[in-house]
């Protein structure tokens, strides 16, 4: 299972993204912020989780 968590991460990123978008629309400014920055250490978690645990995802 351990395996499978920067892809969770990675998916999670993706289901952010409206959300952001979203509030940027609306001028809720501060609360899409909050979203992005979620998105980004979902981004540096996966990296660091996929690197150090030498998980490679093959895509055919």
């Amino acid at each position: 299972m351990l395996k499978y968590i920067p892809n969770i991460l990675t998916v999670l990123r993706f289901f952010l993204i409206p959300f952001a978008v979203y509030y940027l629309i609306n001028d809720s400014y501060i609360i899409a912020i909050v979203f992005i920055c979620i998105s980004g250490l979902t981004d540096v978690l996966d990296g660091m989780i996929a690197r150090k645990f030498n998980f490679v995802t093959n895509f055919r």
